[in-house]
Formats: C-alpha cells, sequence, structure tokens
C-alpha cells in the first residue's frame, strides 16, 4: 500500500512538472508571437504611410504620423510638400523594437533630385502606431519655454543627468541603469564603450538643451556635450519603463539629404 502511494506521489509530481514545462514554452511562444506581431504592426504603419506620402494622400499621412516640431497647419504642410517633392522610392533599411510600444526606423527616401536618409521614432499612441516626422538635425536647437515644463520634461532632464554624473564617477553598473541598450548591442562593445566614456579626462560635460515628449512614455531630448576643446549637439530618444526613464542606447536619431543628378556613378 505504502509503495503504491509513493509510486502515485511520484507520478503526480512528474505531471505537474510536466504542465509547469509545457505552460513556460507555451507562453514563451505566446510572448514571442506577440512581439512579432507587435513590431509588424509598426512596420506597417511605417509602409502605409511611406505608401500615403507616394500617393499624396494628406489624410492618411496626418493618420499615421505626428510632426516632432510645432506647425499650425499640418494639413497645409504635408500637402505642399508632397506636390513640390513628390516621392519616387523608399526603402526601410531598419526598424527595431524599443519596447511593446516604441519603434526606431531607419529609411531611405528617394525625391526627383535628393535623397533623405532619417532614423525617427515609430510611437504607439491610443493603440494606434504613428511615426515621428520632422526630426531636426544634430546641431539645430530649438530652445523650449523653460519656465512652462512640466513634471514629465523634469523626469527626463533628471535620467540624462543622473546618466551624466554616473559617467562622471566611472560607474558602469550606474550608467547601465539609465540606459535601455537595443537588443543588437555587443555586450562587449557595450563595456568598452562606457569605460572609455568614463575614462575620458576631464570628462565631458552633459547639458540638457530641451526636451520633446512625444507620448507620456517617450521624449526626445535635445543635448549639448561639452569636450575639452570643442562642443557636440545631439537628439536622444528617451522612453520610460517601470515608472523610470532610460536613454534609448544603439540608435541615434538622424536626419540628413545628399543631392542627386542623371550623372550618377555607380560603383559595382
Amino acid at each position: 500500500m505504502l509503495k503504491n502511494s509513493v509510486i502515485e506521489y511520484r507520478l503526480f509530481g512528474k505531471i505537474i512538472f510536466i504542465l509547469v514545462i509545457t505552460l513556460v514554452i507555451t507562453s514563451m511562444g505566446i510572448s514571442s508571437s506577440a512581439n512579432a506581431t507587435t513590431k509588424q504592426d509598426a512596420l506597417n504603419a511605417v509602409v502605409n504611410f511611406l505608401n500615403a506620402e507616394k500617393n499624396c494622400n494628406v489624410d492618411e499621412m496626418m493618420n499615421l504620423s505626428e510632426h516632432s516640431q510645432k506647425i499650425s497647419n499640418i494639413k497645409e504642410f504635408y500637402t505642399n510638400f508632397c506636390k513640390r517633392n513628390p516621392l519616387q522610392k523608399a526603402n526601410i533599411t531598419d526598424l527595431s523594437m524599443v519596447n511593446e510600444t516604441t519603434a526606431l526606423v531607419s529609411i531611405e527616401s528617394s525625391y526627383k533630385d535628393r535623397i533623405f536618409i532619417s532614423t525617427m521614432p515609430v510611437v504607439n499612441k491610443n493603440g494606434q502606431w504613428k511615426i515621428i516626422r520632422g526630426m531636426s538635425n544634430s546641431g539645430y536647437v530649438e530652445f523650449p519655454d523653460k519656465t512652462n515644463k512640466d513634471t514629465r520634461e523634469n523626469e527626463v532632464e533628471k535620467a540624462v543627468n543622473d546618466y551624466s554624473n554616473a559617467i562622471k564617477l566611472g560607474e558602469l553598473k550606474e550608467m547601465k541603469k539609465h540606459l535601455k541598450i537595443m537588443p543588437h548591442m555587443d555586450t562587449n562593445k557595450l563595456e568598452n564603450h562606457l569605460k572609455s566614456l568614463s575614462d575620458e579626462k576631464p570628462t565631458p560635460e552633459v547639458t540638457t538643451l530641451g526636451i520633446n515628449m512625444i507620448s507620456d512614455s517617450v521624449a526626445i531630448a535635445q543635448i549639448k556635450i561639452q569636450y575639452n576643446n570643442f562642443s557636440s549637439t545631439n537628439n536622444l530618444v528617451v522612453c520610460k519603463e517601470n515608472a523610470q526613464w532610460k536613454i534609448v542606447f544603439g540608435r541615434s536619431l538622424m536626419s540628413a539629404s545628399i543631392p542627386t543628378s542623371d550623372k550618377i556613378v555607380e560603383i559595382k
């Protein structure tokens, strides 16, 4: 009788163990599937926006985008841009997920006499993915009204300042606490980069020049980095996860254009 009870207990334990493992594997599969769906939704929004731009469907462009700079009549702006600069071809060269509500997309857009290359945020706002257009170039600084900052802007600025202080103190672990590291980043290269930042003397001074709130959980921070003999400006994506603002590390926002003509020299 006792022997049978022991056998039944062990069999029951194995069944429970198998059920737990099955549930874990299933949940991982569901999570992976959800992540793939989220990325596809973000990608679809970008594709649909570019198709709308190509067809000069201004209403759809407005539905699938937001402009990072304050434009009073965005419909008129998009209409004039489409008519004067019809999109001929566009390539999405990369789309990387930051988290479940934020992605970064890189696009190469060809117009009649110009090629644009850019990396922009794609943000889920109220259940809809939107591409954030009108990213300013590094070096362009739009000074906000510092007397009218809200709590979120102060929190974003504090996150940038805390990261800067961690660099000065050479605390790599503390530096990482303030970073949202993109999945493709090589761990060793990241360690070496952060160490070289903190080893540089004098340590560069980081100043927040302006903050543009994209949503409740995404912001763009314009920063100035002052080195010993020169300074530079940059735009950073800062996102909120688990009630903490973090600087997105591994993809830089950018916007640039180059001229093109009928005398292109192709190198094969």
